[in-house]
């Protein structure tokens, strides 16, 4: 069970704050629920059973091991799945299971891509451009959470400590600093 003020990735949502653990109003019984806000998404509350089964919740990585995945990236393989419908399908399973490594393979594999075609004077197919800002976006809310900085922050930190921060130009967005020559 988790506690309140703890911080938890809740499926698609992102990172989540526990406010209470209570039965919401007009919830008829004594079943427990956790009231949990959003952290990017303001304004936002979730009740969701504290036995729910069918939406992943798990409590958000330490400082260490942050830090361990951080120092893990360089060597965290990638695959490219030619079939576009495939690719689509695999990456959204990966990002759905709410593992970190799992966003980083998705990141990692569609910036080769978007550098590959950036070569070639072409752009990554829009489909893979939100696969790699969902995967973004959820990695960075966790770190940023984890190591106590703004979300705005983590690219640059992941790219001092790896020590891989290239000048970006202006076919490279921020998204790709810290995953570059990789």
């Amino acid at each position: 069970m988790f506690a309140v003020n703890e911080y938890v990735i809740y499926g698609s949502n992102g990172v989540c704050q526990v406010k209470d653990i209570c039965t919401p109003p007009g919830v008829e019984g004594n079943r427990k629920y956790y009231l949990l806000n959003p952290v990017y998404l303001k304004g936002t509350t979730i009740y969701t059973p504290v036995d729910n089964i069918k939406v992943i919740m798990r409590s958000i990585i330490s400082r260490e091991e942050s830090e361990r995945l951080i120092h893990r990236i360089p060597s965290i393989d990638t695959t490219w799945i030619s079939n576009d419908k495939a690719r689509e399908a695999s990456c959204k399973q990966a990002i759905g299971t709410c593992d970190y490594v799992e966003w980083v393979k998705v990141m990692k594999t569609m910036l080769h891509k978007k550098r590959e075609q950036l070569s070639l004077g072409k752009k990554l197919r829009q489909v893979d451009e939100r696969l790699l800002s969902s995967a973004a976006e959820n990695l960075h809310g966790e770190l940023a959470i984890a190591l106590d900085i703004p979300k705005e922050e983590v690219e640059d930190y992941i790219a001092s400590r790896i020590g891989r921060m290239e000048n970006s130009d202006e076919s490279t967005d921020s998204r790709t600093q810290g995953f570059q020559s990789q």
